[in-house]
């Protein structure tokens, strides 16, 4: 792992050039529910989305356990068509999933699936929350699933977002009950329930109460029909083309769904007629014929049920708005924008008026209806200031200098405004937003008038504190409490996606009569020379990453000789810094030099290598800690114990991700075959092309050009690393040449696959998967060797049940359930209460060669350095097709 980690970003570039969509955000909610970065427009379209917005109130909350849960089509309906404020929760980020792009796993997962949500919903205009949920991996009932996920913990989280948000109507995606299958979805389900209920109880959790939050009583529940459409009460249309989009909602969802890339979810952008279906729970009627049937929905209704003294005065106001809105509208549809801008202005008047006496009423005090009504005509003010600057041309965006910056260091920011409308708009007044103890400098004067046509600059610049705190994930400050993350005490942040910007402006313009206040998160704008610009947001960062190179290792006791180890540094910003490195060692074990002195300069890295000798005789897992000392920029001194890790892929925003710098040793009676030489053809990414380096063994990595050219027959085995046949389409193209080359005497070892696998026909004899597929999902789940004798159990180390101790999260997936009878299983497991499977470890001999399918789930075990699959891998690779001849000999002799 190199000290800062970035993927290919470029195809970022193109994103918002392609996706008009992601423009006009859910205005309604707070900052950071929606993202990603995207250039700031001004066009017909992006008014007449946010327009759609501005007249009524309409709140549905979707509840569902995991990203990709969510049902995008009934999100992009009603928050791009029906201009609803829509969020999505989700009680988990998708920790336990697997991961199609790239080598993350748990927190390193969760974070591209929390971005990959951010993208989605910034396609189909949601919202998105979370509850503390860690994915803990696949569950089967709903009990289970709260023995990871406390029930009333879980209660809570969902209780405070639908007070936060104050959804008119919730949808389950589950029903609670076994049909939904995974125990998180039933969960889900259940707990969708009794939130319902519970969120309007101000006797549930009224901590939140004096948080600040009030009890919300949801007036409708409905459960989506996706899975079983006989259900279904009421159809959703999804299919009409929105003038506005140019698509129907559907393929905006599509496009939405495609996101979801980490779960190989891409998704045709089908045109024509589509729905999605409902089902009545309480709070309505089944035959409604629409989701808000029986809701009043109009400010107006709000204003009656405010029961204010000067009520008809608010209506008035109130009415004199929603015509402003309802004529800009009518405006905009006639493709005349130029005549928009009066009639959002005096939509703004009439809000204004509105809101003046709304407030003269003291409404904070009064009434929960009164209170709703002034939350609601604030968020519409700034809806309005967003509608004013769309039908006037006039484009605001805030920039960093650099997309990252250590404590002390002094940033440029500056603020465009982009006047390309006709009409000379006055800019007011600038107001810098930062951290506590961060300093603004105003290096130009702000207050002027902004003419037609132009584009006015004017900078100012940050002072980040030296004692500034690095960005990091605000639910990874804490070590998580068993399956549930800690949050902050910070009500703004809990549930949401990340963190807020760490630097925004406040901006006050006015075309002459009224005006808009209206705030920009700062971002960093570069360009790639190939793909053109893109932008990122703003983060602070360490003076120093470390890491330790590998970070993970298995070690054979039976090999004493010391290893050399590289502890990499990379020095992330500001002026030049010097100090000492040390990598620590616990007793009986041996690193030399005990330290190493370094200098870097600003940007520079450098590798430090450090030889590390074994104990004679001792086995056991083992820690060496690495640790960079040095002084700050105030001279206080430092010491760097963590490297960082940006996860940045082309779809997401890039987030700073935290990694203690130590090496984890896995110290094990592991023997391997001598010489092996081994090709390893990678999926996705997983650690078995490292694992065996580590006993010992050559291998050499087949990527496309390789796997092209290679002779397979100079190597003693060849392994598919997981979901190969998913990712590889050079290796599906030249399957046969893999079965020649196990018929001429080598060994292929196929780790889990997906249904392209069997479906494929890639297996030299038929097999099949289930579908949903077999899987082992309790980790400690009892294991039965159905030969022990057999080659690859006994052979050059014998399995026991002590080698399936300590794994983690599961045994395995992707089993199979059928196999031709020249495939031998090894292996007998299942989950409690559950008929025993054998579909795990299956072995034939073809040819003079040998052919390995297994679903065991390596991949998560090696990672963890669990002995076992050490020594499971090192027999996989050390069988040949000699072996089971001799075997066959043998029995025969027999």
């Amino acid at each position: 792992m190199t000290p800062i980690h970035r993927t290919d970003r470029t195809p970022r570039a193109l994103a918002g050039a392609i996706l008009l969509l992601a423009v006009v955000l859910a205005l309604g909610g707070p900052p950071g529910l929606v993202a990603q970065l995207q250039a700031p427009q001004a066009g017909a379209a992006e008014l007449g989305l946010l327009l759609r917005q501005m007249d009524g109130e309409r709140r549905v909350l979707m509840i569902a356990a995991h990203p990709d849960d969510e049902d995008t089509s009934l999100l992009a309906v009603l928050a791009r068509g029906h201009g609803a404020r829509t969020a999505y929760l989700s009680l988990s980020r998708g920790e336990g999933g697997q991961n199609l792009i790239g080598p993350e796993l748990e927190e390193g997962l969760g974070i591209i699936r929390t971005g990959e949500l951010l993208s989605a919903r910034s396609l189909d205009g949601a919202e998105q929350y979370f509850a503390r949920a860690f994915d803990f991996g696949y569950s089967r009932e709903a009990d289970e699933t709260f023995g990871h996920w406390p029930r009333e913990e879980l209660l809570r989280d969902v209780v405070e977002v639908i007070r936060t948000v104050r959804p008119h109507v919730i949808v389950s995606i589950f029903s609670g009950t076994a049909r939904d299958g995974h125990g998180h979805h039933q969960a889900a389900g259940i707990i969708s329930g009794e939130a319902f209920e519970a969120a309007a109880d101000p006797a549930q959790f009224p901590e939140q109460l004096a948080a600040g939050l009030e009890a919300w009583a949801p007036l409708k529940l409905y459960r989506s029909t996706r899975f079983r459409t006989e259900a279904t009460t009421l159809e959703v249309p999804t299919g009409t083309l929105d003038p506005l989009l140019g698509r129907s909602h559907f393929q905006v969802a599509m496009a939405s769904r495609s996101r979801h890339r980490s779960q190989d979810m891409g998704a045709a952008e089908t045109p024509g007629p589509r729905s999605t279906g409902l089902e009545f729970v309480v709070g309505g009627s089944a035959s409604d014929s629409h989701l808000f049937a029986g809701i009043d929905t109009t400010l107006v209704g709000l204003v009656r049920a405010a029961s204010l003294a000067d009520e008809s005065a608010v209506v008035r106001a109130v009415e004199g708005y929603r015509a402003g809105v309802h004529r800009a509208s009518a405006e905009l549809r006639a493709a005349d924008p130029g005549r928009v801008l009066p009639h959002l202005l005096d939509a703004g008047e009439g809000l204004d008026a509105a809101l003046e006496r709304v407030r003269a009423a003291d409404s904070r005090a009064s009434s929960a209806p009164a209170r709703e009504l002034l939350a609601v005509l604030e968020a519409r003010r700034a809806m309005v200031s967003e509608a004013l600057l769309l039908a006037a041309g006039v484009v605001i965006e805030l920039r960093v200098d650099r997309a990252r910056a250590t404590p002390g260091a002094t940033l440029g920011v500056e603020l465009l405004v982009w006047n390309a409308g006709p009409t000379d708009w006055g800019l007011t007044a600038v107001t810098p937003q930062v951290p506590e103890g961060w300093e603004v400098t105003v290096t130009a004067p702000v207050e002027e008038r902004v003419r037609a046509g132009e584009l006015l600059r004017r900078s100012f610049q940050v002072q980040v504190p030296v004692d500034a705190e690095p960005s990091r994930l605000y639910y990874l400050a804490e070590e998580r409490d068993g399956s549930l993350y800690r949050w902050p005490d910070d009500p703004e942040l809990r549930g949401r996606p990340g963190n807020p910007p760490l630097i925004e402006a406040r901006v006050e313009l006015s075309p002459g009569t009224g005006a808009v206040s209206i705030t920009r998160p700062a971002a960093h704008v570069d360009v790639d020379k190939a793909m053109g610009e893109f932008r990122v947001p703003f983060i602070v960062v360490p003076p120093i990453s470390v890491s330790v190179d590998p970070s993970r290792m298995g070690w054979p006791v039976d090999q004493p000789d010391p290893r050399e180890v590289t502890v990499r540094l990379a020095q992330l910003g500001g002026s030049a810094l010097e100090g000492d490195l040390r990598l620590d060692a616990p007793e009986g074990w041996r690193v030399e030099p005990e330290s190493q002195p370094f200098r870097l300069e600003s940007g520079a890295e450098g590798g430090f290598g450090f030889r590390v000798h074994p104990p004679s005789d001792a086995a056991g897992p083992v820690r060496l800690a690495a640790v960079a000392r040095t002084t700050g920029p105030n001279g206080q001194p430092l010491e760097i114990r963590e490297g960082l890790t940006l996860i940045d892929y082309p779809h997401l925003d890039p987030v700073p991700f935290y990694e203690p710098a130590e090496l984890h040793i896995t110290h094990a009676p592991i023997r391997v075959a001598e010489g092996l030489r081994v090709g390893y053809l990678m999926g996705p990414g997983d650690d078995g092309m490292r694992a065996l380096r580590d006993l010992g063994v050559e291998v050499e990595l087949l990527d496309r050009d390789r796997w092209r050219s290679a002779d397979l027959d100079a190597f003693d085995a060849v392994v598919l690393g997981v979901r190969a046949y998913e990712t590889r389409d050079d290796l599906i193209a030249s399957n046969d040449r893999l079965l020649d080359y196990a018929r001429g005497g080598g060994t292929v070892i196929v780790q889990y696959n997906k249904y392209e696998y069997p479906d494929g026909g890639f297996a030299p004899y038929p097999v099949a998967m289930r579908r949903p597929h077999d899987r082992v999902t309790d980790p400690d789940a009892l294991v039965t060797l159905l030969d022990p004798e057999h080659p690859l159990l006994s052979s050059p180390n014998r399995i026991t049940a002590a080698d399936f101790d300590g794994w983690a999260q599961e045994r395995g997936l992707y089993f199979l359930s059928e196999w031709d009878e020249r495939f031998t299983p090894l292996l007998e497991m299942s989950d409690p209460g559950l008929e025993p499977n054998r579909g795990s470890l299956v072995v034939a001999r073809v040819g003079s060669g040998v052919y390995v399918y297994t679903g065991l789930a390596l991949f998560r075990q090696l990672p963890r350095g669990v002995p076992g699959a050490f020594r499971l891998l090192a027999n996989l690779v050390s069988l040949s097709g000699d072996d089971l001849m001799d075997r066959v000999d043998q029995e025969g002799g027999r």
